[in-house]
């Protein structure tokens, strides 16, 4: 395999790179990156549970209860039942996760800034079309791992 395609996409130069922007953050509000991410995920993507958290971000359910228990006792986040299934948890930002949130948003902006540098508006869109195309390849890999676990 090619060693440059094979580096992106084990992540593992991204991750020392996400995590060396990400260590200010983390330090001055006492969050953990999986924290960081969820605070991110419930900022940007419009779902809003533990199990969409879970499903998007392939964290455990341990790690995201803990996250959760977390953001929760430092004021960031609120639940609130689903009117038709009271197990199921919404998550919502509090008032007080605003700042926090601005300051990962506008790392993340810094980030993908530094990785598409010099990179085209085509070029961008033709590695996302793969990139889709790849992890949507795993997902169907993984699905038949797990139906194949349950036999």
């Amino acid at each position: 395999m090619d060693t440059e395609f094979e580096t992106l996409l084990y992540g593992q130069q991204f991750k020392k790179f996400y995590e060396k922007m990400s260590n200010l953050i983390t330090a001055r509000y006492g969050l953990n990156k999986i924290e960081i991410e969820i605070l991110l995920f419930l900022k940007q993507d419009g779902k809003d549970t533990a199990r969409d958290i879970a499903e998007t971000k392939y964290f455990s359910k341990a790690h995201i209860s803990h996250a959760i228990e977390h953001l929760t006792k430092c004021g960031y986040l609120t639940g609130s039942p689903d009117a038709q299934d009271r197990r199921c948890i919404h998550l919502s930002l509090t008032g007080e996760a605003q700042p926090v949130c601005e300051e990962l948003m506008k790392l993340r902006q810094g980030l993908m800034e530094t990785i598409y540098r010099d990179i085209t508006e085509e070029e961008k869109q033709v590695m996302c079309r793969v990139a889709g195309k790849i992890a949507r390849n795993i997902d169907e890999e993984l699905a038949k791992e797990c139906k194949s676990e349950s036999s």
